[in-house]
């Protein structure tokens, strides 16, 4: 027989691991970078024209403010870490330096994370935008 309380703590264990396994190889600097930079090049423009380099915006700060959020389960961080680093990883199944559709098939392979973490994260373009403005009045 199982024992449930000594399994569930050693699950917990186990992807406490994980999670100390990946910030080895994760650079949350690199996603914010990438974060501001795909923002500023598309916060002023009108959504149609942003497409899916805006979309990505938004599912990126939502993944990182998941990942930041203590209350974040941490299978879940698990899967947001991966999530981001296919969207900051350059070369993937269509790279993100091809214009207009370089981001859509991280914006498709990382969509249902997004849902996911939905209620774990309280990311907004308006926050993002003011702390690019503190960046930049510096």
């Amino acid at each position: 027989m199982i024992d449930s309380d000594n399994f569930q703590e050693e699950k917990k264990a186990s992807e406490q691991e994980l999670i100390e396994t990946y910030h080895k190889h994760f650079d949350k600097n690199v996603a914010l970078k990438l974060l501001v930079k795909l923002r500023k090049s598309t916060r002023n423009k009108p959504k149609l024209i942003a497409g899916t380099t805006g979309a990505i915006v938004t599912a990126l700060g939502s993944l990182i403010s998941a990942l930041d959020n203590p209350t974040t389960p941490n299978h879940m961080k698990a899967l947001i870490i991966g999530a981001i680093g296919y969207i900051i990883f350059p070369l993937d199944l269509i790279p993100d330096i091809t214009p207009l559709v370089g981001y859509t098939d991280d914006l498709a392979s990382v969509a249902g994370i997004v849902a996911g973490v939905a209620a774990y994260t309280n990311f907004s373009l308006e926050e993002l935008d003011k702390y690019i403005d503190s960046l930049e009045n510096k």
